[in-house]
């Protein structure tokens, strides 16, 4: 279980962050949402350093999201939020940069709920003991 957890799930698509939204919320997690690089900064700033996840699209309108996640990790008040990647572009030179910028986990889309709720587990080191 995901409870006390605040994730924030950073995707343009409203139907895939709603989907995403309902699986960690059924698994006890708060959960808040983000369409672009300003509603992503907006609700980090809203939340701080209380935020214990991000879930994030590298495609964003117009966006890179790894560099998104670049910047994200220069800035020393939040480089230690874990991220997990779920995307599309299963691009080898994407895997190798999100290694880089010690990305935990890159899912591709579609997910399966199991397999997205063992991966945050397991970035944010739950075990069963403890859910």
């Amino acid at each position: 279980m995901l409870n006390n957890k605040k994730i924030l799930i950073v995707e343009d698509s409203r139907t895939i962050r709603l989907q995403i939204k309902i699986m960690l919320e059924h698994e006890g997690a708060t959960v808040v949402e983000a369409g672009s690089e300003w509603g992503m900064l907006s609700k980090i700033e809203e939340f701080g350093i209380a935020v214990d996840l991000i879930i994030m699209d590298l495609v964003l309108h117009n966006e890179d999201g790894l560099k998104l996640i670049e910047n994200l990790k220069m800035n020393p008040k939040y480089n230690n939020i874990p991220i997990i990647i779920l995307t599309e572009k299963v691009a080898l030179d994407s895997i190798l940069e999100a290694k880089k910028l010690s990305i935990k986990c890159y899912l591709k889309k579609p997910v399966k709920k199991l397999e997205l709720i063992n991966r945050i587990n397991s970035v944010l080191n739950i075990s069963d003991i403890e859910a």
